[in-house]
């Protein structure tokens, strides 16, 4: 069967483009369930708190750190198994109407996430007394999915959802009962030669079938350049301040959903994402979208201050991804629709890719993810040892920023000069559905760090954002999660 929820190759099967991780590209903050906003330093400080480059840096005969491909990502389905996520969108098999109904049932109130956050290159320049300077150039892939019962229905059953479809016309020509009794009759010849579509005499608005989801996806690339300096010092604590500047490449742009049972949204669409508009029925016009020609441009920066008492001690908070993205290319706005009819076709029920229309919209400025920071940590047994804390807050619901408020505690224990290991466990944020709260899924991240050569020349790190996922492999809501550092250096 081809895959029945468009949902599915949004966020899952389309996974290169994407709602948001906190700690964005950093993998050794994956592995503390995102505590990030007074543990990271140079170039790793940009998009969480830039007054981070003002602290003085762990190795302090180094000041150049610089790295490569950094790479966090994650897929996060709420409700679900791994075999019932096999069974329902990915074994490739036709579904029965029972058992359509029994895969609406399950996915409805649920949401799925998928996250790609990539640093392509970073590098930090640090010194006590001049302060700290980075410059980074990070991708952004996030998309996320709030489905409703509506929604799920008719993305599993299509023209033959009872709720939306009262008659059915069959090859013969003749009207007959929406009767899920009655299907393999109206396969006969005398019941109808087989069924051609679903009818519905009062016709069902794509407002009503979108209402209670959202889907909402966002592409773009920073250009950033960040600063921090220590501003006060004593011998009980010192102050550091820094903002952040960067320049903004929008790819792709989706946000759909129902406002007062009408269907609105826009759309900035890519060439390079030609599936997903495949799916959502866009306008395939190629007019201008690359990896190189971006569909949309804009600014925003970061604010931030750290304070640290005794160097032990340490306070943090953040304002980030303040700003927004210009889409002036491909840009569509849906239009809802009245279905009195719609094909049926077995091999997927999936009918949006034929009810969904669009105009051309006006260009049209999404807000950037913004978020606020607030954190704190302590340094214990010599340093070997640092445990904090972060709240992480969502300042508005643009896509690509996280659901809820996200709570975090973490830290890092070095079992060896060279060997960093790392955990926490944190609740809310993406991987809490916005109805549900906090009651959705608890992460238990794990990682580790090999530091070698002199004073922290070269790291590797990798992490998972739940290590319970992979383990329970019968788990409900499974969140898969990897985090891969190889180029990291300093010099």
């Amino acid at each position: 069967m081809k895959k029945l929820l468009l949902l599915f190759s949004l966020l899952i099967a389309s996974t290169y483009t994407v709602f948001g991780q906190a700690e964005g590209s950093v993998v050794s903050a994956t592995a503390r369930a995102g505590v990030a906003t007074t543990f990271v330093t140079d170039y790793q400080s940009i998009g969480i708190n830039p007054a981070n480059l003002g602290l003085r840096p762990k190795y302090e005969t180094k000041h150049v750190t610089f790295g490569l491909l950094e790479l966090n990502a994650s897929v996060f389905a709420k409700g679900v198994t791994k075999q019932q996520m096999n069974d329902f969108i990915f074994n490739g098999k036709t579904l029965s109407p029972g058992t359509q109904i029994q895969a609406a049932n399950l996915f409805a109130n649920n949401n799925i996430s998928a996250n790609i956050d990539l640093m392509v290159l970073g590098i930090a320049f640090q010194y006590d007394k001049l302060g700290g300077l980075a410059f980074s150039v990070n991708d952004v892939m996030r998309a996320n999915g709030n489905l409703s019962q509506n929604f799920t229905n008719f993305s599993f059953s299509g023209a033959l959802s009872t709720q939306y479809f009262d008659n059915l016309r069959t090859n013969n020509g003749t009207t007959v009962a929406n009767d899920p009794n009655q299907y393999a009759y109206y396969n006969t010849l005398a019941g109808g030669n087989g069924i051609n579509a679903g009818l519905s005499t009062n016709g069902v608005s794509l407002g009503h079938i979108f209402k209670g989801t959202d889907v909402k996806a966002q592409y773009y690339r920073t250009f950033n350049a960040a600063y921090g300096k220590e501003v006060f010092r004593n011998d009980v604590f010192n102050v550091s301040a820094g903002v952040g500047l960067k320049y903004v490449w929008g790819y792709y742009y989706m946000d759909i959903q129902s406002k007062n049972g009408v269907l609105q949204g826009n759309v900035a669409d890519n060439p390079i994402f030609s599936s997903l508009s495949t799916n959502f029925n866009i306008p395939d016009k190629n007019n201008g979208g690359n990896v190189l020609s971006p569909v949309g441009q804009g600014f925003g920066f970061d604010i931030g201050g750290t304070a640290e008492i005794y160097e032990k001690i340490k306070i943090g908070i953040s304002l980030v991804n303040v700003g927004g993205i210009k889409y002036t290319k491909n840009t569509y706005e849906v239009k809802d629709t009245t279905i009195y009819n719609l094909k049926f076709d077995p091999s997927t029920a999936d009918g949006f890719n034929k009810t969904v229309f669009w105009q051309e919209g006006k260009s049209f400025t999404a807000k950037l993810p913004t978020t606020l920071r607030l954190g704190g940590s302590v340094a214990l047994l010599e340093k070997r040892l640092e445990v904090g804390g972060d709240i992480i807050i969502p300042l508005n619901k643009t896509p690509g920023n996280i659901n809820t408020t996200m709570i975090a505690v973490g830290g890092d224990f070095y079992l060896k000069r060279w060997f960093k290991l790392s955990s926490g466990a944190s609740i809310g944020g993406n991987y809490a559905n916005s109805l549900d709260g906090y009651s959705t899924h608890v992460c238990v991240p794990l990682g580790f760090t090999l530091i070698a050569g002199e004073n922290g020349g070269w790291e590797f790190g990798m992490s998972t954002r739940d290590i319970i996922s992979l383990i329970d492999i019968n788990g409900k809501s499974p969140l898969y999660s990897a985090g891969l550092c190889m180029f990291r250096f300093r010099v």
